[in-house]
């Protein structure tokens, strides 16, 4: 029996493929449990409708992290640590700070991204932290630490 699964299901498919399981299979479990339906004409023109919005949407997604890696790449976020009187840092910079920061300053909203640092930022001066923004996207943001006035 051709069913269209309604979420991934390990062993068997991902959400939205059509697969050929045994009947009782079907009926007993899969069906019971909202996890397909049968693959009928009206299922099927269901199921190429979901796609083409799921396409527009990621299109749309797309787009937006593209925008939002041009204004990171165009912009820089100033940070002021304390410095001792010979010019050593107390403190550092992590990459939850710099999250913070961009969420606080409205760059980001609720998009998950992952800041790659290797180690936090402790030396005065100019960094450049890379943000996969996923997707393949990317930007790149210059982080300024400041000494404290």
């Amino acid at each position: 029996m051709k069913v269209i699964l309604l979420q991934d299901i390990r062993n068997i498919g991902k959400k939205n493929e059509i697969k050929n399981v045994s009947d009782g299979y079907a009926r007993n479990f899969l069906f019971p449990s909202a996890l397909a339906k049968s693959a009928t004409a009206s299922g099927m023109k269901e199921l190429e409708k979901d796609k083409a919005r799921l396409e527009k949407e990621d299109e749309a997604t797309k787009k937006h992290l593209v925008e939002i890696s041009r204004l990171l790449n165009d912009r820089h976020i100033e940070f002021s640590l304390k410095t001792g009187e010979r010019g050593e840092v107390f403190g550092s910079i992590t990459k939850d700070a710099i999250s913070k920061a961009l969420r606080d300053t409205g760059w980001l909203g609720k998009e998950r991204v992952e800041i790659k640092i290797a180690h936090p930022l402790k030396e005065l001066g100019e960094h450049y932290v890379n943000i996969d923004l996923k997707r393949g996207i990317a930007a790149k943001l210059k982080v300024v630490l400041l000494p404290q006035q």
